[in-house]
């Protein structure tokens, strides 16, 4: 028996689903609101049926908020839409699946046996191997999804995309695809299409044959021999010239190509993992990528989340660096000070771990032989900015603050001023944050029970928040 979650703020479609769900034998808690749903998820939940629009946020917003609630459940949205932009959405923030309204018995039952047997299949460890994970660190909700895929990637011979922003770990991602794989006792190897040399670029990847141009003394493999029996890293995937598309299209569909300058063919036996932080199907549009190629590319398509989504993933992270960085220079350990651990996790990291660890190596360097780093160690640019975002200018400041007097000019109370200031703060907040009430709340300092209380005390519930 499961536990299923419906949250709807409309009766009937909470009926159905509960009736429907029943049915199966399952257990099913109901809710109407975000925030209700939270709490009713406190002791697990397997499966949500989430629909978008809510009293307090938009179901799909917080797809989130909910794969993170005890017994990380499946969310299933339900779309009152009926359209592909509706289905498009609902898939595009990681949901298990879409149903849509009005609510069909058989529908809701097809994908919940469907979810739930994903779910009985994931949490089976019959026969499975630790995730072998070197250099991967943290643990939270948005690199534990991207992790998943990498176990369905592993167990799988097919093409891998890998995706995200500069310094995400892409490469990291793509050795942990392989050391997962039935080929980790062949070789890795790497081809960094930045770098690849335009006049050369055929003899990098398909090998040449002594004499086949100038300066060929003898014969070599190209990287896709290299490869065979192993996996072939394709690196910055969006940079492969677009002359050498074609040919590399053809050796990835028969495994076979002709090294320059030969009369033969040989092949290679290589599974390809694939990695850019390019939109290749806004470059496959424009014409500058082959959309073929593009679809051969993407057999799975891992997202890595940038680490501003890694929140609880900043600490860990720079001590694992911290530990290198002691390792490798013979250094005593180092700990990080209060107002250290303070800045790191306000600042956004726009180059991802890329610059968290220039920053905290840049830090570890500063202390010399001190045992502790403190902020003043790192680089000035990520304190700036956190100072900046930190403290309010004094414009901002009288801006902020409310009048001391009323509309026809009598003087506050304290009592009433300290409700109009409390107002003020909450709406100020509620601007910033919108349906995110988690972040208010953390930024507010307070529970996420005591913000919804002020929200109702201040009337300041909104329509579709």
């Amino acid at each position: 028996m499961a536990r299923i979650l419906v949250v709807d703020d409309e009766s009937l479609v909470r009926i159905l689903v509960a009736d429907t769900a029943g049915g199966m034998g399952h257990e099913v808690l109901a809710a109407a609101s975000l925030a209700e749903a939270e709490e009713k998820a406190a002791k697990g939940i397997d499966v949500v049926f989430l629909d978008v629009l809510l009293p307090d946020g938009n179901g799909l917003e917080n797809v989130a908020r909910f794969t993170r609630l005890p017994g990380t459940p499946e969310v299933i949205v339900i779309t009152g839409h009926g359209s592909a932009d509706g289905a498009e959405a609902a898939l595009r923030h990681g949901v298990w699946d879409y149903v849509q309204k009005p609510l069909k018995v058989q529908e809701v039952m097809l994908s919940l046996s469907r979810a739930l047997a994903y779910r009985a299949g994931r949490n089976s460890t019959t026969g499975r191997r630790p995730l072998r994970r070197e250099a991967i660190v943290g643990d939270s909700p948005a690199l534990r999804e991207a992790l998943d895929l990498v176990e369905e990637a592993a167990a799988s011979t097919v093409n891998v995309l890998i995706t995200g922003e500069t310094g995400t770990g892409k490469e990291l991602f793509a050795r942990a695809v392989h050391a997962n794989s039935a080929r980790c006792d062949r070789p890795l190897v790497t081809l960094d299409c930045a770098s690849l040399t335009e006049n050369l670029v055929e003899s990098q990847l398909f090998g040449h044959v002594r004499g086949a141009f100038t300066g060929a003394e003898r014969n070599s493999e190209g990287l896709l021999r290299q490869a065979h029996g192993g996996t072939l890293f394709l690196d910055e995937a969006g940079d492969l010239p677009l002359a050498m598309q074609g040919s590399f299209l053809r050796a990835l569909e028969l495994r076979r190509f002709r090294p320059v300058g030969s009369a033969h063919e040989v092949s290679s036996d290589f599974r390809l993992v694939a990695a850019t932080n390019k939109n290749l199907h806004e470059l496959a549009r424009l014409d500058l990528f082959r959309s073929d190629l593009l679809y051969r590319l993407r057999g799975l398509t891992i997202t890595l989340p940038p680490l501003r989504d890694r929140a609880s993933d900043i600490l860990p992270l720079c001590e694992h660096v911290i530990e290198g960085y002691c390792a490798q220079h013979g250094a005593p350990m180092k700990q990080m000070a209060g107002d250290f651990m303070e800045t790191v996790e306000r600042y956004a990291w726009p180059g991802n771990i890329r610059e968290l660890r220039h920053a905290v190596e840049r830090a570890c360097t500063a202390a010399h032989d001190d045992s502790t780093l403190y902020a003043r160690q790192l680089p000035v640019e990520v304190r700036v900015t956190v100072a900046r975002a930190t403290i309010p200018c004094a414009s901002e400041v009288d801006h902020c603050m409310p009048a001391a007097e009323g509309h026809d000019g009598t003087p506050m109370t304290l009592r009433d001023y300290k409700a109009c200031a409390e107002r003020a703060y909450v709406t100020r907040l509620l601007d910033r944050h919108g349906a995110d009430v988690r972040a208010a709340a953390s930024e507010a300092g307070i529970s996420r029970g005591h913000l919804y209380e002020l929200v109702r005390k201040h009337g300041l519930a909104r329509d579709g928040n």
